[in-house]
């Protein structure tokens, strides 16, 4: 049996968008069609009402006049007959075409409020019954103008009566004039009759217009679940439904503000997909770093441990394996680094504090000119005017430290090694020039790449990361580094940074 599987999906159905809106539209048509309806129905008798009240009041007030005219000559039924129009012509009644027609027209004259009779129409005088149905009228104080009331002996034979005080002789009296309202009563009903098929028939028409206009106008919602349920991380679109969000509706800007975020979405799976690509092979190029030194270490004490050896043969085994533990521990240390940045640390890491780079420049340059002395390169410094800007004093040394120690890493005997600061409206720039190798133009964009070297057999000094800690930094500090290189001539790493303030003043420093 399928009753719970047809219970569930008539449940859905019933709590879709589409069905609660053609519900709710349909509800609210039908409110107001009903109210319109009773409005046409009851207008349409008020006006049958007023009509004949109208073609009511005009006959007793010409039949009146009669009576009046005549007072010492009793009335015959004639007389009441006068001014009735004839059966086979609709009365006009007020400024327009009558809309009634009646077969008959009862009048009758009274003369005291117990009913008796001192004229009547033969119509009238037939029937006992409708006469007997008109006595209820008269009790009570009757108004100047008269009342209109329907009265009759069954629902069948009711009419609509004119009741109004007739001063007779010396006595009082009341003329009543009545028409059947049976044709009335016929119009009323087609009407309702009319109304009660054409309510329902316009609501079904609306109905199911709605529902087709609502489903149309929800299909690119429908477009888009379908879509997003097959949506992958993998490989998500560019756009879900690109045609819908030129459109300038809800909609359309339903749309279009789900594929901006489908835009962020595949940047960001981009993004970690890259991140996740690099961390895989920056732990494999951390346990190939660290691998190095740590075979180098372990065949010396190896070698050491093998047999007795002099004194001297210790010592020089220990000051190599000084020598690997201090280049592992510039590993860890930029591995440190890195791993703060990646980890979006690196803010919290120093309070920004105003930094001379050209104080820094001549401080940094006079630590490495033993070292460009004993190498045979020439240090410059070109610092003729301060220039500030703001950050880590410690971490733009280190940067800097970094930028000269592979400079001259890099540059032959003889060669020459510069460092200037400068300032270019509102960038700190601060420079590392040296005659070196350089780099090939195809390994420039890796030059910042963790653990890249130019020498591919990793065979020369250094851990890989000392330009890749200079580039984070430079990021750090809201700036960025650059690089360019001609084979054979020598390369330039160019630091720029948002600069503070720069005052007069001029130092320089030489070693050639």
């Amino acid at each position: 049996m399928n009753t719970g599987n047809e219970l569930g999906t008539g449940r859905r159905w019933s709590r879709s968008l589409r069905f609660r809106l053609t519900a709710w539209y349909t509800g609210v048509l039908a409110v107001i069609l009903a109210g319109a309806a009773g409005l046409v129905y009851l207008g349409a008798r008020h006006a049958l009402c007023a009509e004949t009240d109208g073609f009511l009041a005009g006959q007793a007030h010409r039949i009146a006049a009669i009576a009046v005219g005549r007072p010492g000559d009793p009335l015959v039924p004639a007389d009441l007959d006068e001014g009735v129009a004839a059966p086979s012509r609709p009365p006009r009644v007020g400024r327009g075409e009558g809309l009634l027609f009646f077969d008959v027209v009862y009048t009758r004259l009274v003369k005291n409020p117990h009913g008796d009779t001192l004229a009547a129409s033969p119509a009238l005088i037939r029937q006992p019954a409708l006469i007997a149905s008109l006595d209820p009228l008269l009790r009570g104080r009757l108004p100047a103008s008269g009342r209109f009331a329907f009265a009759g002996p069954d629902e069948e034979r009711t009419m609509r009566v004119f009741t109004a005080p007739l001063r007779l002789g010396a006595g009082d009296g009341a003329i009543q004039v009545a028409v059947p309202w049976d044709h009335n009563a016929d119009i009323l009903e087609r009407l309702g009759a009319l109304l009660l098929l054409f309510v329902p028939s316009v609501l079904l028409l609306a109905a199911l217009g709605g529902w087709v206009l609502i489903g149309q106008t929800l299909q690119p919602i429908g477009r888009i679940v379908t879509e997003a349920e097959h949506l992958d991380a993998a490989a998500l679109p560019e756009a879900l439904l690109p045609h819908a969000a030129e459109t300038d509706t809800e909609i359309g800007q339903l749309v279009a503000t789900l594929n901006r975020m489908t835009t962020r979405l595949r940047r960001a799976f981009e993004a970690q997909r890259r991140f996740a690509e690099a961390q895989q092979r920056f732990a494999a190029d951390a346990s190939h770093e660290l691998r190095t030194p740590l075979t180098i270490l372990r065949g010396e004490m190896e070698l050491a441990l093998s047999r007795p050896r002099p004194l001297e043969n210790y010592q020089a085994t220990l000051r190599s394996a000084m020598q690997e533990i201090a280049r592992m521990t510039r590993i860890v240390e930029g591995l440190g680094f890195l791993a703060r940045r990646d980890a979006g640390q690196m803010q919290g890491g120093f309070v920004p504090e105003d930094v001379d780079l050209a104080a820094l420049c001549r401080r940094v340059a006079d630590e490495f000119i033993p070292q460009a002395e004993s190498k045979q390169i020439g240090l410059r410094c070109e610092a003729p005017l301060p220039v500030v800007a703001r950050g880590s004093a410690d971490q733009l040394q280190q940067l800097l430290i970094n930028l000269v120690d592979n400079a001259l890493k890099y540059t032959p005997p003889g060669g020459q090694v510069t460092v200037a600061v400068g300032q270019a409206g509102q960038e700190a720039e601060l420079t590392v020039r040296d005659t070196g190798v350089g780099i090939a133009e195809a390994d420039l964009p890796h030059v910042f790449d963790r653990f890249w070297r130019a020498d591919k057999s990793r065979s020369s000094e250094g851990s890989g990361l000392g330009l890749a800690i200079c580039a984070e930094i430079a990021a750090a500090h809201q700036g960025a580094l650059y690089v360019t290189s001609v084979p054979g001539q020598g390369s330039c790493f160019r630091l720029e940074l948002p600069a503070q303030t720069a005052a007069i003043g001029y130092t320089e420093r030489n070693s050639s």
